[in-house]
């Protein structure tokens, strides 16, 4: 059978031991893994279960080549939940990341909010490495992350509670209904909380400068920024409580054996907040956070802003869908997918004159949207054909607007507008692929798809010089195309190859915006051209027995008019957005399951991952340097044990240091702000008092490291769980 629609709770329904075995992102049908034309992994429930998670990069923390830092895991507490990722060295804005088939990348800046899927309501999640722009179109340079929720199949009711400690505080709570009828109607309701007292992460590092000295103080710690040069930390900016709040309503009707229709409203809500900053500066034992200081003999300039601008932040994210999918005809297979997303997105910051109480400043607020429509059908051709067609359209739009403040603590005390911009950008598509068996062994997949992109925005500034433009609206279009082959060259040995193209069109914030996030200046370009992309990958799998399986997968892939940041300053940080020229990434990728008993289990991979920047005439100093995000090495280790009632995970994860600038000179590590390399280590127990009621404790970070990922690691922290199911 060559396949099916890649129906979400097909999928999520079939046997445990089935589940892992199927995957339906790869080729957009329901495909074993022996066939698919990658190397995909699958996070089934099971998984999910056994780990320690409250955000989505926690249920994929061991997967291969995947590079997961700040907002991604729930233990960590960056400001935001849009952070870095990259996969296979390929930054997150080149990933497209789908929930139920439907894109949630932000309509601005292109990344994805992790909090948005709400782990409890996860079935499963699908990683699909390499370029499947010949499929999806813009974003899929580097791979595809479908997460699959979960749909009801009976009658259920779940509710979990989770408390923290330590640098994890704070409480978690869920509960989910689930139904299905006897008269083919699906019910799904759920809600979830979650709550963290945070942790002193983010401090205030001040750095040497020439003249005299001012107030002699002590308790200032020595370090150096990120690029080596002497500093002093000198306080920090307290801690980042949030609060989050999930709730979901789904529906679906089968509609006898002509197929099913379904919808759904997800609503997901985030607010952060601050605590009193901390001073480390002493005046005889009087604290000191303003003023020209002595220290060590150097003059080092503070002012009380430095303490307080990372601020207030809020966002949310709505998102409506509808769909139908079944049959026409005996033979036809049809889906079709509506969605809308809106989201919100605002925060406040405090100008340099203002202080902890109040002053001036500015709030930001950038709301946008997504709306999606697609057509797929699906259907055989003879007996060794099965064809998958579809259309699809895709739009972005975004509103930035800054207001001035006259109290940077009050949102509602706006005295003007400074500046702004809007975008709003479309792509139409139409794509195909049809899956050849060329004999009993060998299947062969061609495909490529067509995408026409259109764009227009503007921008305007109040603020002295004042300005205004207009972009004149433009468009552009690819045509990508894909060639994989899967051969079964002996019962346990699978091999695989593929060459794909890909691109991906620029952001909303990379063409119009002119942003200042914390501190740091962002500004896009009108002009910037999509990017372009080639990869080519061989490898295959080794299935020794039902205890034993090992993947390996040699890539290379080539970025054309790379999208990127260029730095005009270090102090403050402005950069612009550019075309950078041409890249080279070349990695080998190793994976190995093994069960050592009946009821314990080992898995372990290593990446290497080889980036570099091969061209890029404005900024000819990032020439030979390695792509930011992109981390040389990453090795997962995992032992999971199920015996009886109880179950036990341990994972350990390695990544090597990342940069975060295109010339590579954020060199230091072990200082606030720069991005280490480092090894967690998460343990977890469970035990099963009944069928209906399960506990567990874990935790996190076991060794204690101490690392940074710009925002100082948490340290060990232990949660304890229970989960009732009725």
């Amino acid at each position: 059978m060559f396949g099916l629609i890649a129906v979400a709770d097909a999928a999520e329904n079939v046997d445990p031991l089935e589940l892992g075995e199927v995957v339906v992102t790869a080729t957009r049908t329901q495909t074993t893994l022996s066939d698919v034309p990658a190397a995909v992994t699958v996070v089934n429930a099971q998984n999910i279960e056994s780990k320690n998670v409250s955000r989505l990069g926690d249920v994929l923390d061991q997967v291969p080549s995947l590079y997961l830092r700040g907002g991604a895991l729930g233990q960590s507490q960056g400001t935001i939940g849009t952070s870095g990722m990259s996969l296979r060295g390929i930054d997150q804005t080149r990933i497209l990341v789908l929930l139920d088939g439907q894109p949630i990348q932000d309509a601005g800046s292109g990344k994805v909010n992790w909090r948005v899927p709400f782990v409890e309501d996860i079935a499963r999640v699908e990683v699909v490495p390499g370029a499947f722009s010949s499929l999806y179109g813009s974003n899929a340079m580097g791979g595809v992350i479908n997460i699959i929720t979960k749909q009801p199949d009976k009658r259920e009711f779940t509710a979990k509670i989770r408390k923290g400690w330590n640098d994890a505080g704070g409480e978690d709570a869920s509960l989910y209904f689930r139904d299905k009828m006897d008269n083919g109607l699906g019910i799904v309701a759920g809600f979830g909380y979650q709550s963290r007292d945070s942790y002193i992460n983010d401090f205030v590092v001040r750095s040497p400068v020439a003249g005299a000295l001012g107030t002699v103080v002590t308790g200032a710690q020595a370090t150096t920024t990120t690029t080596g040069a002497p500093a002093y930390i000198v306080g920090d900016k307290g801690a980042a409580p949030w609060r989050q709040i999930n709730a979901t309503t789904k529906i679906s009707y089968d509609l006898s054996d002509v197929g099913k229709l379904f919808g759904g409203i997800v609503y997901s809500e985030t607010d952060l907040g601050y605590t009193m900053f901390n001073t480390y500066l002493r005046r005889n034992g009087a604290p000191v956070s303003v003023g020209p200081l002595g220290i060590n003999g150097q003059r080092v300039t503070l002012s009380e802003s430095n303490f307080v601008n990372n601020s207030p932040l809020y966002e949310s994210t709505a998102r409506y869908f509808a769909g139908f999918e079944g049959t026409v005809g005996n033979d036809y297979l049809l889906k079709v997918d509506l969605a809308q997303i809106e989201r919100q997105y605002r925060f406040v910051n405090a100008n340099t004159a203002s202080t902890w109480g109040g002053g001036a400043g500015t709030q930001t607020n950038a709301p946008n949207s997504g709306t999606d429509g697609s057509a797929q059908l699906s259907f055989p051709v003879g007996d060794k054909q099965f064809v998958v067609t579809g259309l699809s359209l895709h739009s972005d739009k975004v509103d930035g607007t800054s207001y001035t403040l006259s109290n940077w603590r009050t949102p509602a005390s706006r005295t003007g507008v400074a500046d702004g911009y809007s975008g709003v950008s479309t792509m139409t598509s139409l794509f195909a692929q049809d899956e050849i068996s060329a004999i009993d062994k060998l299947k062969i997949y061609i495909g490529g798809r067509f995408d026409n992109w259109q764009t227009k925005g503007s921008y305007y500034k109040n603020t002295v010089p004042a300005s205004a433009v207009a972009y004149a609206s433009r468009s552009a279009s690819s045509f990508n195309s894909k060639l994989s082959a899967v051969y079964q060259a002996a019962d346990p040995v699978t091999l695989r190859a593929s060459f794909g193209q890909s691109f991906r069109a620029p952001t909303n914030n990379d063409l119009y915006s002119y942003a200042n996030i914390f501190g740091i200046t962002s500004i896009g370009d009108p002009n910037l051209k999509p990017e372009r992309g080639e990869t080519w990958e061989i490898g295959g799998e080794w299935r020794v027995s039902d205890k034993f399986k090992a993947n390996a997968t040699y890539y290379q892939t080539i970025l054309k008019d790379l999208i990127t940041n260029f730095r005009l300053s270090n102090v403050p940080i402005v950069s612009k957005r550019i075309n950078a020229g041409k890249a080279k990434i070349n990695g080998i990728e190793l994976a190995a399951e093994a069960g050592l008993t009946s009821w314990l289990t080992l898995n372990a991979s290593y990446a290497y991952i080889g980036s570099e920047m091969l061209e890029n005439n404005v900024d000819p100093l990032s020439v030979g340097k390695r792509l930011i995000d992109s981390p040389k090495n990453i090795v997962n280790m995992g032992v999971t044990a199920q015996q009886n009632s109880w179950t036990g995970i341990l994972n350990a994860s390695y990544s090597g240091k990342v940069f975060s600038t295109a010339q590579n000179i954020d060199t230091a590590q072990g200082v606030p702000g720069s991005y280490d390399a480092h090894t967690m280590v998460n343990a977890k127990l469970g035990y099963a008092f009944s069928k209906m009621v399960k506990g567990s404790v874990a935790v996190n970070n076991l060794l204690n490291t101490r690392a940074y990922s710009f925002f100082l690691l948490p340290g060990r922290n232990m949660t304890a769980e229970m989960d009732f199911s009725f």
